[in-house]
């Protein structure tokens, strides 16, 4: 599944990064002139879905085995080098725990994922309110499955990874707001959270 999930991101990486490149890139990079504003942009979103529950829920089979997962979390900054391209970072944390104790047989195992992407955004609208945009991101992604019998631990190496973003945010204040990004990050595909615009504005 990991594979799997590792290919769509990449497809969707490419997709989104030629867009990307054919959308005023030329007008954009021909003027060399950096923004004004050095807009800065810090978000904390909660990703909605996990799709390595499922992971879990097929590798186990156990009746009545609970699962719970924490994230993922992510946290993502973003500064604009030219007018309305913003280069930044995300970092994402993912924890899926899995538990089963029934008649003295107890049984627990666990999956986390770390990612730390590098990323780059276009956005498309200059509004004071509402800040659309998409990108692409190119980064490290680091997993680690491990249970208490010892039948089965082990750390993927870290790999390649990669992300596709659409998202927009919404700053209901003067510098601060919501935001939603349809994406894959950390085992979610969508997230949602809070932003805020470290910029002075008028």
């Amino acid at each position: 599944m990991y594979q799997l999930v590792n290919r769509l991101s990449f497809f969707l990486f490419i997709i989104v990064l030629q867009l990307f490149l054919g959308t005023h890139v030329n007008a954009q990079f021909t003027s060399k002139k950096l923004s004004k504003k050095h807009t800065q942009i810090l978000s904390i979103g909660h990703g909605i879905g996990n799709i390595w529950k499922s992971f879990l829920e097929k590798g186990v089979n156990i009746e009545n085995y609970k699962i719970k997962s924490t994230g993922p979390i992510n946290l993502q900054y973003e500064y604009e080098v030219f007018k309305n391209f913003r280069v930044g970072a995300i970092v994402s944390y993912s924890q899926i725990k899995g538990s089963y104790n029934n008649s003295g047989f107890v049984f627990s195992d666990q999956l986390a994922i770390f990612t730390a992407l590098a990323r780059v955004n276009y956005h498309f609208i200059s509004h004071k309110k509402l800040d659309p945009y998409f990108g692409g991101g190119l980064g490290y992604v680091y997993s680690k499955y491990q249970n208490n019998l010892n039948t089965s631990s082990s750390s993927v190496p870290g790999e390649l990874g990669y992300s596709a973003q659409v998202g927009i945010n919404y700053f209901m204040f003067k510098n601060f707001g919501l935001f939603g990004e349809a994406d894959y990050v950390g085992g979610s595909f969508f997230q949602l959270g809070v932003v805020a615009n470290l910029t002075s504005r008028k």
